[in-house]
């Protein structure tokens, strides 16, 4: 995913956002699927990432964020 790149799609939009924030990222790695993401980051006060208001979701995008959460969760990224 390209950090410059504008992505029209929400759920992209908000997986560009993760990735390229390291607190964002680092509590994705915790997280077993969207609602338990979203759960920790509402405690900061975030309600939208990228721009993307999270009541606006549609089933199928928290179906593509629980899997994209899911291929984070626990995963270690090494400092290059």
């Amino acid at each position: 995913m390209n950090s410059t790149a504008t992505y029209t799609e929400p759920v992209n939009r908000i997986k560009q956002r993760i990735l390229f924030d390291d607190n964002l990222q680092n509590v994705a790695c915790l997280c077993e699927n969207w609602a338990e993401y979203q759960i920790e980051i509402e405690e900061w006060g975030i309600y939208k990432l990228g721009g993307v208001d999270f009541d606006t979701l549609t089933k199928a995008d928290i179906v593509r964020l629980d899997e994209f959460i899911f291929a984070e969760n626990g995963y270690i990224r090494e400092e290059v």
